[in-house]
């Protein structure tokens, strides 16, 4: 929500168009999750195709609603929807996405899917650089950052998504050194499978950053620029990284 119009992230508003007019709003734009009915519509739907079972992976439940309105629309459909709490965000969330699809692709169970998905989310690792506090703190999302703002305005935050929660890692002065300590924690990462740079509007960090690190996948890293919705809570600038390690 934005100057009290609504859009739907990724189909109304472009990346490109939501950071252009940022730093200009009056106030600091919202986020809702969708309705159970939206998720109901998209059920039925794909019921409707002839899938049989669907297996539906949502972001963190301690970060979003979204999941329980998933879990109220799956009601209607009794076994044949299962949900999923991928305790991540982004491409955390994504690559047990893509792990959960290969397995499905294989004709396995959903029991069989869901435990791919399971270890994937065992294994998957996000961390991050927020460029600037004052998003962050105005989500509310993270209650630890809403004591001690004075000094922390002034520094880039490190943080780790962990057991579904956004903690801190460190606290570094400038940009430079806090996307340096990005790459020194990706170097501890045992056989990476998959890997992400994040970014928010910060493509050429990004790109940078995925240069340093090509050596420790054997496929080339993925770059991604978040989603409207994340971007509203981390604010521009800010890079990460998702990574699934090998088990």
């Amino acid at each position: 929500m934005m100057e009290g119009r609504t859009y739907l992230d990724g189909r109304e508003l472009t990346r490109e168009e939501f950071y252009r007019r940022l730093p200009g709003l009056s106030s600091p734009p919202t986020t809702a999750a969708p309705s159970p009915a939206s998720f109901e519509a998209v059920y039925r739907k794909l019921i409707d195709q002839g899938y049989g079972r669907i297996f539906s992976l949502h972001i963190s439940s301690k970060l979003s609603g979204m999941i329980n309105a998933a879990a109220q629309a799956a009601k209607q459909f009794g076994n044949r929807v299962q949900i999923f709490d991928s305790g991540q965000v982004s491409l955390g969330l994504g690559f047990q996405v893509i792990e959960a699809g290969l397995a499905a692709a294989q004709g396995l169970s959903l029991e069989a899917v869901r435990e791919y998905a399971r270890q994937a989310r065992e294994r998957t690792q996000v961390v991050a650089m927020i460029n600037t506090l004052e998003y962050l703190r105005r989500s509310g999302r993270v209650s630890w950052l809403r004591a001690g703002m004075g000094d922390l305005l002034k520094i880039k935050l490190l943080v780790r998504v962990r057991d579904g929660v956004v903690e801190p890692l460190n606290r570094i002065r400038t940009r430079q050194k806090a996307l340096e300590y990005l790459a020194e924690w990706a170097s501890h990462w045992d056989s990476i499978e998959r890997l992400a740079v994040l970014h928010a509007n910060a493509i050429e960090d990004a790109r940078t950053l995925a240069d340093q690190l090509r050596s420790l996948c054997a496929s080339a890293p993925l770059i991604v620029d978040v989603t409207t919705i994340i971007g509203v809570h981390v604010g521009p600038g800010a890079v990460g990284l998702a990574a699934l390690p090998g088990s």
